[in-house]
């Protein structure tokens, strides 16, 4: 119980800050995360840490590479569109 306490809290500052990282100018920062994910699981399962027993084990670790792989895609296509409003309000100012 006290253990899930801490857990909670590592975990969403993880995300808020992997969702910050993926919402930057460039997109590298954003794939610390992703990266260290799968080194990290990779690492933990050719080293036996942790077995795969059934293909829920399977679906977990694969739902974690998505759940980050998901937020950095989100925090792409808003820069992405931060940066043609910026451009579109340029345009705009250019034609009057």
């Amino acid at each position: 119980m006290v253990q899930s306490l801490i857990l909670i809290p590592i975990v969403v500052l993880i995300l808020g800050l992997h969702h910050f990282l993926s919402t930057r100018k460039r997109a590298w920062p954003g794939t610390i995360f992703p990266i260290i994910y799968v080194i990290v699981i990779g690492g933990q399962l050719i080293a036996k840490v942790v077995e795969i027993k059934s293909s829920r084990d399977i679906f977990f670790y694969i739902l974690g590479f998505v759940i980050f792989t998901g937020i950095w895609i989100e925090g792409r296509d808003s820069v992405k569109k931060k940066r043609q409003k910026e451009l579109d309000k340029m345009k705009s100012h250019d034609m009057q």
